[in-house]
């Protein structure tokens, strides 16, 4: 793996990759201890078979191709929670099994390991196991914020993670301890929020005109779809989607360098999670949402990489590029005296 060192000068700070990992799995402790009280023994053996799996594949991998073994940084047994946590608890034991398997063989060391990989590895287990054995990774409901209660605790919850919106907060202190860059949760949430008042207020409107209803009554038509934008509100606002928000899209690897780049990508995340959300359900629009939005980081990096210094800027490109559009006859020509 190449490093590329930016032009000095350099701030020093002390957060290393151990202490980033460890943090994310203290903020996951919460709600994988909500899930096990909530759906009891099976919760807790797919979390126990997830993490060992995970972290068994990563020194046997490790061992086998003469690597340094990196347990300690956590990153294989943080692979492994937040697999768990996206499966149901109705699956059978050897699934997170074969996930996490799936996850750090393929999804992490196959690219390369830390650093190197294209989609989160995560996020590629699940993919899989979602496609090869839908029947055991097909939630039983999909919940949704319909009073205060489900903050707490979602009685509708199909997955792990979803089981409290509350219980994943933790994920926010990531955020004031900079382990996680501002840029992309926010842009992402604020997509999510605002994209799906949208959506829901267009759709309303084309109803209303086609049932010629949008008329002098407008003041009804308003309160009704004020109330249509918090109902299609209560589906957006779920743990899942929190949980993608916090710990999957702000994944470093698989998220932009620039600035401008991880609000962009921040946003693409947002869009496809509400377009995907809305039109079939938010629990698997906001993993393949994600996972498809890994696939633009690259172009969205190469997109917004500041200039280096003496290159021309974009209005002077546009400008040559303009410039030699236009014939020569119609050019200004400067006559030198000499």
């Amino acid at each position: 793996m190449t490093y590329t060192i930016s032009a000095p000068p350099h701030k020093k700070e002390k957060i290393t990759f151990s202490s980033i990992n460890r943090s994310k799995l203290l903020a996951l402790l919460p709600v994988s201890i909500i899930s096990v009280y909530f759906f009891g023994v099976p919760a807790l053996g797919i979390i126990l078979a997830a993490v060992l799996t995970a972290v068994v594949t990563e020194y046997g991998i490790q061992l086998i191709f003469k690597q340094e073994v990196t347990l300690k940084d956590g990153h294989a047994a943080m692979i492994g929670l937040m697999l768990a946590l996206l499966t149901p608890p109705t699956a059978p034991m050897w699934l997170p099994v074969v996930g996490a398997f799936f996850a750090i063989a393929i999804g992490k060391h196959a690219f390369g390991g830390i650093g190197s990989y294209i989609f989160n590895p995560v996020l590629v287990a699940w993919v899989f196991i979602r496609s090869a054995w839908s029947v055991h990774m097909t939630p039983a409901s999909i919940p949704h914020t319909g009073q205060f209660s489900d903050l707490l605790l979602e009685n509708g919850a199909g997955l792990l993670a979803g089981v409290s919106l509350i219980a994943l907060l933790p994920g926010v202190y990531l955020i004031y301890k900079r382990y996680i860059e501002w840029r992309v949760p926010i842009t992402f949430f604020l997509t999510v929020f605002f994209f799906n008042q949208v959506i829901a207020f267009v759709t309303e409107i084309i109803h209303l005109v086609q049932e010629g209803v949008l008329n002098p009554l407008i003041y009804l038509s308003t309160m009704f779809i004020f109330l249509e934008l918090n109902e299609e509100l209560s589906y957006a606002m779920i743990g899942v989607v929190l949980f993608g928000i916090l710990f999957l899209a702000t994944d470093s690897p698989t998220s932009p360098v620039t600035k401008k780049g991880r609000m962009i990508y921040g946003v693409s995340c947002g869009l496809l999670v509400s377009v995907y959300g809305y039109f079939g359900n938010y629990v698997d629009g906001t993993l393949y949402g994600i996972f498809l939005a890994n696939g633009i980081t690259s172009f969205i990096e190469a997109r917004t990489m500041p200039a280096t210094f003496g290159q021309e800027s974009i209005l002077e490109r546009t400008y040559d590029r303009m410039m030699k559009r236009i014939p020569s006859a119609l050019k200004f020509e400067v006559i030198s005296d000499d």
